[in-house]
């Protein structure tokens, strides 16, 4: 069946592939932040998704690495990122909780996260839950091969080979010329 349709087999994927489906989805959403938002923030949640998805692909998600990616997407949160913050900060949380599963049972803390990434997207300026739904579906197919051709186990971390296989996400069409 298309993953369109069965997104709730995201939680049947790694941990670490929840938490990336959650950066990649909060990507997007900075991406459709408005042009009025200020460059140099957006840089900064660019960054913040940057350093998740290396994370999510080597591991070592401890809190003295994830401390600072707390601080630094709580100055975002209630302002004018809006939702694209938020779901920024449940990525933050679901690569916490990925790793923190290999010393506590807090997986369905890394579910719940990349849950809320993708409710709060679908809230954020320029996405509608259509298209978060779609983003998504494509991620989980996406990781649901690359995984089990990799053998990558329920908590193991993702590696280069599956990171490789994945699409890279892009800014839409119709944002900046130019825009890399």
């Amino acid at each position: 069946m298309p993953a369109l349709f069965e997104l709730d087999q995201i939680s049947k994927l790694p941990l670490f592939a929840q938490a990336l489906i959650a950066s990649r989805i909060a990507r997007r959403a900075v991406f459709h932040l408005p042009d009025a938002f200020p460059e140099n923030d957006r840089a900064a949640l660019f960054d913040i998704c940057d350093r998740l998805d290396a994370l999510c692909r080597d591991g070592g998600a401890s809190m003295k690495k994830m401390k600072p990616l707390y601080d630094e997407v709580w100055k975002f949160r209630g302002g004018p990122a809006g939702e694209a913050a938020e779901a920024l900060y449940w990525a933050v949380d679901a690569t916490a909780s990925a790793e923190a599963a290999n010393d506590f049972p807090v997986d369905a803390t890394c579910i719940r996260d990349a849950e809320n990434a993708l409710s709060s997207a679908s809230r954020a300026v320029g996405l509608s839950p259509l298209q978060v739904r779609l983003f998504a579906a494509a991620d989980l197919d996406q990781l649901r091969f690359a995984c089990d051709e990799g053998n990558i186990g329920f908590y193991d971390v993702l590696g280069s080979h599956v990171i490789g296989r994945m699409a890279p996400v892009r800014p839409p069409d119709d944002l900046r010329e130019g825009w890399k």
